[in-house]
C-alpha cells in the first residue's frame, strides 16, 4: 500500500512540472461597436514591459446620454476619471475616482398648496314610521296527487 501511495505522489510530482513565468508583453486592442438603436460602444487599452496599462471606454446612446471612462493601472494601483453627462450625476471624487458631470440640472420642484374642496351642501333625511297593513286570510293547502302511470313493454298510442 505504502509503495502505491509513494508511486501516485512521483507521478503527481512529474505532472505539475515546473511553472515557468514569462515577463509581461505590450499589447493593445481596440474595438467600436454601434448597434441598430443607435447606442455605441467602444474601449481601447495597451500595456507595456512594466505591466502598466492605460485605456479607455465609452459608452453613448442615441438620445445623447454618454460615459467615457479613462483609467490606468499600474504598480501604484487603478485610477479612473469619469467623464458625463447623465442624467442625476454631479462632479465629485468618490473612493479616489474624478467624476466630471456635465448634465443638466432639471427644474426646482414646485411646492403645490393642497386644495380645500368646495364646502358640499348636505341635506337632512327625516325618518318617517313605515305603516304596514296586515289582514288575516285562511289558509287554503290544495293537496292532489300527480297522476302515476307505468307500462311494461311498449308505450300506448292515443
Amino acid at each position: 500500500m505504502f509503495s502505491k501511495v509513494l508511486l501516485c505522489c512521483l507521478f503527481a510530482f512529474v505532472a505539475a512540472g515546473v511553472v515557468e513565468e514569462y515577463p509581461p508583453q505590450p499589447y493593445s486592442f481596440a474595438y467600436d461597436n454601434t448597434d441598430e438603436f443607435g447606442t455605441r460602444i467602444a474601449q481601447e487599452e495597451s500595456a507595456d514591459a512594466n505591466n502598466a496599462r492605460v485605456g479607455s471606454y465609452t459608452y453613448s446612446d442615441a438620445s445623447g446620454i454618454t460615459r467615457t471612462v479613462k483609467y490606468t493601472a499600474d504598480a501604484s494601483g487603478f485610477h479612473a476619471t469619469v467623464e458625463t453627462n447623465e442624467p442625476g450625476t454631479k462632479s465629485s471624487n468618490p473612493a479616489d475616482v474624478q467624476v466630471a458631470s456635465s448634465a443638466v440640472e432639471g427644474p426646482a420642484p414646485v411646492v403645490v398648496k393642497a386644495v380645500q374642496p368646495a364646502p358640499v351642501t348636505v341635506h337632512a333625511v327625516h325618518a318617517s314610521p313605515v305603516v304596514h297593513t296586515i289582514h288575516a286570510a285562511p289558509v287554503v293547502h290544495a293537496i292532489s296527487h300527480a297522476p302515476i302511470s307505468f307500462s311494461f313493454g311498449q308505450a300506448k298510442s292515443a
